[in-house]
């Protein structure tokens, strides 16, 4: 009996810590304001076989409001079309040869966009973002009230069922950073949209000081406080938005894996500590229903169904603001939770052990740190 209550206890509290980790989610704020001097932008675009979305991407930028300086597309050793669809929409193209063993895909092409970049403001953004017709007018107004780094989680769009899986770990990456808190105390970026600017960009070191970590944005923006350069993370909308892993469950899986332990390795102690609560009362709850019920506990049934209708209330709530999954993925959120522990867990044996893991036809090294 003082089990269950134990148990009981733990739930409550999660649901209680919910509404510190998720207490306000920043979106990117659509101010309406008219920009008639603002600093050139060059945008830089690390591609390696991403002739899938980078038609897309390119085409949105062709149609933004505000003028794009400069569009650089950094072909990392692709072994697609990558390269022939940048130059077909106009992009400047740097085609990479094979990056040197020290460094990662990603920050070797970041890096070397960056050496030719003109701009005065530095714009990153992965193959898969989308932005609608005001994005760049959107990334550019914050960076301008803020007067600092800008980095947004884009919002994040499905549309197969596998891709529902990738929403609890939305959430565990925005509570883990934490973006929506009370008072934002972010410990890194969102690697898929960084504006920075080249001065501050310099400051750091670029992607060169970080040219051996799996998440090179984390490293950054703990890099960007260390030199005591402060950033502002956002949640983006339906102007910035992106969707992930579209090739099938196995790059979903191969994604999370590289990313999710390393992630969690850089939070800090009292953030780990209520997202593991968080995540605890989220497994608790289905257990102790189906526990229940195999009992004939009929107290604890009622109990327990009526804290896993309010866990699937909560989770809607909360996902309808970060992105755009269906509505199984919320009733069925045990499932979710099973792939994400599982994710985790190898995840986290991988970094453990300096394993390796494949990702975009390259084998990287999870055990570097960040």
């Amino acid at each position: 009996m003082e089990l269950i209550a134990l148990e009981f206890v733990i739930v409550l509290v999660g649901m209680f810590v919910t509404a510190i980790l998720f207490y306000r989610l920043p979106v990117i704020p659509d101010i309406k304001e008219d920009i008639s001097d603002y600093p050139l932008v060059s945008i830089i675009i690390p591609a390696r076989n991403e002739e899938a979305n980078l038609p897309l991407l390119l085409s949105d930028l062709i149609k933004q409001t505000l003028p794009v300086y400069e569009i650089i597309c950094v072909d990392d050793a692709s072994e697609d079309s990558t390269a022939q669809i940048a130059l077909e929409y106009g992009a400047k193209l740097l085609s990479l040869p094979e990056k040197p063993n020290e460094w990662t895909g990603k920050a070797w092409a970041c890096q070397n966009g960056a050496n030719i970049a003109k701009g005065e403001l530095l714009l990153f953004l992965d193959a898969d973002v989308r932005l609608g017709r005001d994005g760049i007018r959107m990334l550019l107004q914050a960076y301008l009230k803020e007067g600092c780094t800008v980095s947004v989680q884009p919002y994040h769009k499905t549309k197969k069922n596998y891709e529902q899986f990738s929403m609890l770990f939305n959430f565990v990456q925005i509570a883990a950073n934490g973006t929506a808190l009370p008072k934002q105390r972010s410990i890194g970026l969102y690697g898929p949209v960084i504006l920075i600017s080249r001065h501050d960009y310099l400051k750091i070191g670029g992607h060169e000081k970080q040219k051996k970590s799996v998440i090179e944005d984390i490293a950054i923006g703990l890099q960007l406080k260390q030199s005591g350069l402060s950033f502002r993370l956002f949640i983006g909308n339906k102007d910035v938005s992106f969707r992930m892993y579209s090739e099938g469950m196995r790059s979903l899986i191969q994604g999370w894996t590289k990313n999710i332990a390393a992630g969690a390795a850089n939070t800090p102690a009292y953030i780990f500590t209520m997202v593991f609560l968080w995540i605890t009362s989220l497994i608790s709850v289905p257990v102790n229903l189906i526990r229940s019920a195999i009992l004939m506990d009929w107290v604890w049934l009622v109990v327990y169904s009526v804290l896993n209708t309010i866990w699937v209330l909560i989770l809607a709530v909360i996902a309808k603001r970060i992105g755009h999954f269906k509505v199984w993925a919320f009733i069925f959120y045990p499932v979710l939770m099973l792939v994400f522990v599982g994710v985790f867990t190898v995840s986290a044996l991988k970094k453990l052990f300096g394993l390796k893991v494949t990702w975009k036809g390259r084998a990287i090294e999870t055990g570097e740190k960040s």
